[in-house]
């Protein structure tokens, strides 16, 4: 009974530490969906616009409206943001201090915002 009260603590912890990553300020911050609300609408939302779909108008290359894009696309964005293969004076110091989880769980909230973009039909791949 001992062991396996051992093994659900160490599995516990071991969840717990893949959620949990440190923030800059040296707090614990969830990677949650509440969490990617609060930083979109601290950080993001700056930028790009509260509902990231009516970016802020800027000299030189404007945000481009993040709303509703892939999930995936928007990982690997932060990411290599975040390691340095994107290169942009805003987008790197902001995605340096995200972990893995918490680039995901940003992506996940942004994706499922209402936006303008869409895909164009195809006819070669209509049925």
């Amino acid at each position: 009974m001992k062991r396996i009260s051992l093994i659900a603590v160490l599995g516990l912890a071991l969840f717990t530490a893949a959620a949990v990553a440190e923030s800059p300020g040296g707090t614990a911050a969830l990677a949650t969906r509440d969490w990617a609300v609060q930083t979109f609408k601290n950080t993001c939302s700056a930028c790009h616009g509260t509902d990231g779909a009516h970016p802020v108008p800027l000299p030189g290359n404007p945000p481009p409206i993040i709303a509703g894009q892939y999930e995936d696309y928007l990982v690997q964005a932060l990411t290599e943001y975040r390691d340095g293969q994107r290169q942009n004076i805003i987008m790197a110091p902001q995605a340096k201090a995200l972990t893995n989880a918490q680039v995901r769980a940003i992506a996940a909230y942004i994706s499922e915002l209402p936006s303008p973009l869409h895909t164009l039909p195809r006819p070669e791949l209509a049925h």
